[in-house]
């Protein structure tokens, strides 16, 4: 087999990198030809990366089917609150939180329609007057059962305790201090 000179070689480095470390002290061929279809064929793939990313982004991209209305006036019903967000689209359910002892509202409820369109109507409504109240409308879920049961679990802890105050901001984790020594 014969032997090729190394002048008459492509560099290796210049083939796979489009450069090379020991410039024109290397031994073997740049060929700015072949640097270039290497670069254009990097920025190739660089461009179908980022264009897989985007769909990918888009794909993953989660719409809320969930909204979240505040300043409902105490005397609005659920019926009420179906009627008027009833032209946005479907509604799945509607979750109304209302005092145990009047039955009134609390002034704010969840809304679960069926499509993202849905909700950006409903979004939309933010603002606008209900019962003389205007309303705050907001895209997301209401962890409303989370919220009753961290009230259920502070209500017990201040009847197991008694007459004993608790100083602190609500959901604030307060410390009871074991005493230690002589009494």
């Amino acid at each position: 087999k014969p032997s090729v000179p190394a002048a008459e070689k492509h560099c290796i480095n210049w083939k796979t990198k489009g450069k090379c470390r020991k410039g024109d002290a290397c031994p073997y061929r740049h060929d700015h030809a072949i640097r270039e279809k290497l670069l254009s064929r990097k920025n190739d793939k660089c461009k179908t990366a980022e264009s897989k990313k985007k769909r990918n982004n888009v794909e993953k991209e989660r719409q809320p089917l969930s909204v979240r209305v505040f300043g409902l006036n105490y005397d609005t019903t659920e019926a009420d609150v179906r009627e008027y967000f009833n032209h946005c689209g479907p509604i799945v359910e509607v979750t109304f939180p209302v005092f145990e002892d009047s039955q009134r509202s609390k002034g704010f409820c969840a809304i679960l329609f069926q499509s993202p369109k849905a909700v950006q109507n409903a979004v939309g409504m933010n603002g606008e007057e209900l019962h003389g109240r205007w309303l705050s409308v907001q895209a997301g879920k209401m962890y409303l059962k989370q919220w009753e049961a961290h009230l259920e679990k502070d209500q017990g802890q201040a009847e197991k305790m008694g007459d004993s105050a608790i100083i602190g901001e609500f959901g604030q984790k307060v410390k009871r201090r074991k005493k230690h020594g002589f009494n």
